[in-house]
């Protein structure tokens, strides 16, 4: 078997309610990533209720999600059935009743995708079949390791995972988003995918990587980090501004790969900048600019 079969092997397709739902509540904490306008967001608002009962019954989700490793919870509660920190998933039933409605309407496109993937899949090179979902994710070598394209980029040799498991989304607000639990590697693609463009689709790397620099204070933080390394705490008070909001900030930074971890120092972690993602954006659009879109052979 080549490292390319042993990797297509590995691939699952799957779909897994809670995880779905762990994801929204990722979503729904951090607007400065991923925008505050999204449609199901305000349908599930509406169902906690309204005014100050609906913004606490979501502040108290929120809390749950962010004490507890809510992803592995939610993993471990799909795959053996075994009911772990019970008194979590009390506190959560009221968002699950929320968010239910928005999986029961996707049902249908959620049961095509896991059956129609593994067929696309079988017929594909798995490095043309991953970038399909986006351009943040490649296979390097013979497939010997995924890359994901997220602050300096992560190599995941295929040999340390015994699960690729591709997860279609209702919530999921990118391309693709990925979360490692121990020898599983998870991806998440939103079951409605758009419609194959005429011409040749935006490059997720661009769209993030733009997204990221529109916006004062991060452009801010950028330019403190080009010119020194430095931790979210120093950062925090150069500018005037508090931790979270700081940290919210490098996270859009991190996932468009203009800034990374560089360092850790006991509690303090320390972030780079990498200049040549400027470049690329750079290149990159000039590159999608000039692309010349094929028109259709004449008779």
């Amino acid at each position: 078997m080549t490292t390319q079969d042993t990797l297509k092997a590995k691939l699952v397709f799957r779909y897994y309610p809670l995880l779905d739902m762990a994801l929204s509540l990722l979503v729904l904490g951090n607007p400065e990533s991923f925008g505050s306008d999204l449609a199901w967001a305000e349908r599930v608002r509406g169902r906690l209720g309204d005014g100050a009962a609906g913004d606490d019954a979501l502040a108290a989700a929120l809390a749950e999600a962010q004490s507890n490793d809510l992803f592995a919870l939610a993993f471990e509660q799909e795959e053996n059935g075994a009911i772990t920190a019970a008194e979590m998933w009390k506190q959560l039933a009221g968002y699950w009743n929320a968010v239910a409605p928005e999986i029961a309407a996707k049902a249908g496109l959620l049961a095509d995708s896991v059956r129609d993937e593994p067929a696309k899949l079988a017929t594909m090179e798995v490095g043309a079949f991953l970038g399909r979902f986006s351009d943040r994710i490649s296979v390097a070598g013979d497939g010997e390791s995924i890359v994901l394209h997220w602050g300096k980029g992560v190599r995941v040799p295929v040999a340390d995972l015994e699960r690729i498991i591709f997860v279609p989304s209702v919530f999921c607000p990118r391309r693709i988003m990925f979360y490692r639990l121990g020898s599983v590697q998870l991806f998440f693609y939103p079951v409605e995918r758009a419609a194959p463009a005429v011409d040749a689709p935006v490059p997720e790397s661009l769209t993030l990587g733009f997204a990221a620099l529109a916006d004062g204070t991060r452009l801010r933080l950028l330019r403190l980090v080009a010119r020194e390394t430095l931790p979210a705490q120093e950062m925090a008070r150069r500018l005037g501004v508090n931790e979270s909001t700081v940290s919210r900030h490098l996270r859009l930074l991190t996932e468009a790969g203009l800034v990374f971890r560089q360092r850790q120092e006991g509690k303090l972690i320390y972030y780079g900048v990498q200049p040549g993602t400027l470049d690329q954006l750079v290149a990159g659009v000039k590159s999608f600019m000039l692309q010349r879109q094929e028109s259709p052979e004449e008779d």
